[in-house]
């Protein structure tokens, strides 16, 4: 299936399942306490997470709990000028984000850059989000490669897709530099893909 049909079937397909609200707050509330209440989450001295548009599926709860924790969280910053690149950068409470790139919450331009090498080992927790993944963690966005690229170079990361059992779909095309998440965080639990 042509990758831009499949991105519209999976839009229409989350706005479906966020028209039932109590039913998608509550399996994405589970979601979240099953990230929190994870071994990953717990062990993580970074967070690397992002500010979710109306349409995602949102992880406000693990960066509040993160905050309660004192651990390092980030959130990424895309680049207006290079398509593709984005970079993360250290945020201390939910006022340090603004609108930014795309109509999406980033951090502001006083935040701290984030060195991408200090990212790259296991206590650093990357939350990924996407239209859908695959049983298998490879996911399908929105078309520009952010995380893609940013994956690539930090492979010693944690790296969890965020989803919900309805946004599994293992017809997703894939292209040589995808490359797949460790783990996937739905509703019912965090399933393990290494």
């Amino acid at each position: 299936m042509d990758k831009n049909l499949l991105r519209k079937k999976l839009i229409n397909k989350r706005k479906l399942l966020q028209n039932d609200i109590k039913l998608f707050n509550h399996n994405t509330l589970q979601l979240q306490e099953n990230i929190i209440n994870s071994s990953l989450f717990q062990t993580a001295n970074i967070l690397c997470n992002y500010a979710a548009t109306t349409t995602e599926i949102p992880t406000q709860h693990i960066s509040e709990q993160a905050f309660i924790l004192n651990k390092t969280i980030l959130f990424p910053r895309c680049d207006k000028q290079q398509k593709g690149i984005m970079d993360f950068f250290v945020c201390k409470n939910f006022q340090d984000l603004e609108n930014g790139s795309y109509g999406i919450l980033e951090p502001k331009i006083s935040c701290q850059y984030y060195d991408t090498e200090k990212l790259n080992n296991v206590k650093t927790l990357i939350l990924v989000p996407a239209l859908a993944f695959t049983n298998k963690g490879y996911r399908i966005g929105y078309g520009q490669g952010f995380y893609d690229r940013y994956l690539a170079k930090i492979p010693q990361a944690i790296s969890i897709g965020i989803t919900l059992i309805a946004l599994l779909d293992d017809e997703i095309p894939l292209e040589p530099w995808d490359l797949p998440v460790h783990y996937l965080a739905t509703e019912q639990g965090i399933i393990n893909l290494r």
